[in-house]
């Protein structure tokens, strides 16, 4: 598997079919507005004159950044579940809709947002808690088919989960490749978005858009990566 080849395609369809990464989009605004809202009233309720109080304060503020990383796993979970099958429509007839996307991951709601909560909490648990990079990249890059293996193969959570280590195990150097241009082009997206986010409110909600739409383009990635590996049958069994 050509792994630029496939990254070229997935932007293609993406830019061909742009309501295809609506979902995760959508997303993004949904748990970056609920992110400023309840940031902003933790913070507000905090008193920054008062040395004492606001260290007091800073433990239930990460607590609560935390439970919104959560939270915006699960939703992204879903989202992606949307545009799996979204893709799947527009392979059979030519154009796909967001209702389409909603009432077929719908059918699997449970499963992926269970995924989405394990696999937010063990990357948060990787990347905050451990204080240390590597952790959260393993898991991400272990459960990085998860939840198209929800949809395409109709598994529960633990066991797509441990369906996507043994695929990713299965192609390691493609998926290994594969993984680290989509975190190389988030490293680049991410330092826009910072940039954005500081400029105004349209630069925040530009900033919303461009991660929402960073991640529908990597759903596109792992979807387009999933059937081809079982067009080649590694990882898949034959027949």
């Amino acid at each position: 598997m050509g792994v630029g080849n496939l990254l070229k395609e997935s932007l293609g369809l993406t830019r061909k079919h742009i309501i295809i990464i609506a979902p995760p989009v959508i997303v993004s605004f949904i748990v970056g507005g609920l992110s400023i809202v309840v940031i902003g009233m933790r913070m507000t309720a905090m008193e920054p004159d008062v040395m004492g109080k606001l260290g007091e304060g800073m433990p239930d503020l990460i607590y609560v950044k935390s439970v919104l990383s959560i939270v915006g796993w699960v939703f992204y979970g879903f989202a992606q579940g949307m545009v799996a099958s979204m893709m799947v429509e527009l392979e059979d007839k030519g154009q796909t809709s967001i209702g389409f996307g909603f009432g077929r991951a719908n059918e699997m709601i449970i499963s992926l947002m269970v995924s989405g909560f394990i696999i937010g909490a063990l990357l948060l648990l990787g990347f905050t808690f451990m204080l240390f990079i590597i952790p959260g990249l393993i898991v991400a890059f272990i459960f990085i088919f998860t939840f198209v293996v929800i949809m395409f193969e109709k598994r529960g959570p633990i066991d797509a989960m441990k369906r996507s280590v043994q695929i990713v195990r299965s192609n390691l150097s493609d998926t290994f490749k594969l993984f680290a241009a989509i975190i190389g082009i988030g490293f680049f997206l991410m330092f826009f978005s910072v940039i954005l986010s500081k400029l105004s409110l349209i630069g925040i909600l530009s900033s919303m858009a461009l991660t929402g739409a960073y991640m529908g383009y990597t759903y596109v990635v792992f979807v387009k990566a999933y059937q081809k590996f079982k067009e080649e049958g590694r990882g898949f069994p034959r027949g």
